[in-house]
């Protein structure tokens, strides 16, 4: 094992931070942008028939509810593909994932451990029992990001091949 000095730890910490940060930045991005692409799918199915009361009723909603949306239009119009049902709940399965990572990383604090070159996303409170660390390395943060990057390709595709 190593020997660092604390000069190197803190110049690593401060480069992963600063790494992590960036990635964490452009995630944002990401998630604000799929989720506006998710509303603005549920809110137009049909051909935008009930474009104004689906806008007034899912404009405030979580990523979740709009999920929640998705796939209770996806089984009513697709009841009877077998395929298209299946491609919208394949790709709800995945959203789903993504959004249980996005709730931790927003919610979450963060931590660095310079000499394993990790970030850590912890969950909790540090008197609570139940707190959780999460580790990264900053390539996986980086295949978190091209996850969530190729979850929105992933809907316009769908988007297009089945419509709701």
């Amino acid at each position: 094992m190593r020997s660092w000095t604390g000069i190197e730890i803190e110049a690593e910490r401060e480069r992963l931070e600063r790494e992590a940060a960036s990635i964490l930045g452009y995630m944002l991005f990401e998630y604000s942008r799929l989720d506006m692409e998710l509303g603005m799918m549920v809110v137009w199915a049909d051909d935008g028939q009930q474009l104004d009361k689906l806008t007034t009723e899912y404009n405030q909603s979580n990523f979740n509810k709009k999920l929640r949306l998705l796939e209770k239009q996806a089984a009513s119009k697709y009841a009877t593909s077998l395929v298209g049902l299946t491609a919208h709940t394949r790709w709800l399965d995945e959203a789903d994932r993504v959004r249980e990572c996005r709730n931790k990383l927003v919610h979450g604090r963060w931590g660095i451990k310079p000499t394993t070159q990790q970030v850590v996303n912890v969950v909790g409170l540090p008197t609570s029992p139940k707190q959780e660390e999460f580790p990264y390395t900053i390539p996986a943060l980086q295949a978190e990001l091209d996850a969530v990057r190729s979850l929105r390709a992933d809907l316009m595709a769908l988007r297009k091949a089945w419509p709701l």
